[in-house]
């Protein structure tokens, strides 16, 4: 009988700590979620970012696949935060985050790069189909029409400007990401609500 009763303490024990190890586990990959996450969109943030391009493209080299990173910058953003103010800046950041996840594909990762600028991974993702994405993206947000929260006036519209580099075989990771950033500079410099590629800006060169 007293071998009995210990081994139903031990039992209720072992179930105990069993529960205990499983909340910890979930805290712990609750707090990894957090600790990867913008906390002003909920898209991933610049630590997730880092992480994961430095994956995609390890993948892409050794699965020899296509993989495109995009750039973007919201158009006019601090003419607007200063017109606006910041928490009227912040439902705009918001709405672009919401907008790029609506219309970007499962596996790309969107991210907030910093400030008002984004970025997408988009792996096994050819030049041509990662530019059509953007334009939708670029498109959805031209659409919509965004009115003030505390006063519902209209707030004008809203464009984002795009800049899409492909991984090379010679590619770092800082390089990767400055050719997109290069693409992105021209999409502002020909007049922004634009969405240019790496194929475009050589066209232009050569010309």
């Amino acid at each position: 009988q007293e071998m009995s009763e210990q081994n139903s303490t031990l039992n209720q024990r072992l179930k105990q700590s069993s529960e205990e190890i499983d909340n910890l586990r979930q805290y712990l990959r609750e707090a990894r979620a957090e600790a990867l996450t913008d906390g002003l969109t909920g898209v991933a943030n610049r630590k997730y970012f880092d992480e994961t391009i430095r994956m995609r493209i390890a993948e892409a080299r050794e699965e020899g696949a296509d993989l495109c990173l995009v750039m973007g910058d919201i158009d006019h953003f601090k003419t607007f935060n200063d017109r606006w103010g910041h928490q009227t800046g912040d439902q705009v950041i918001r709405f672009v985050a919401s907008s790029m996840t609506a219309h970007t594909l499962p596996d790309h990762l969107v991210a907030r790069y910093g400030g008002e600028e984004f970025a997408i991974i988009m792996p096994r993702t050819s030049l041509e189909r990662a530019q059509k994405v953007a334009n939708n993206v670029r498109s959805a947000i031209q659409a919509k029409k965004l009115m003030r929260r505390s006063t519902n006036e209209p707030l004008g519209q809203i464009t984002i400007s795009f800049g899409i580099s492909m991984l090379t075989a010679s590619d770092t990771t800082q390089s990767f990401i400055e050719r997109a950033d290069s693409c992105l500079y021209q999409s502002k410099k020909n007049g922004r609500n634009k969405v240019t590629t790496e194929a475009e800006t050589q066209n232009q060169s050569a010309a």
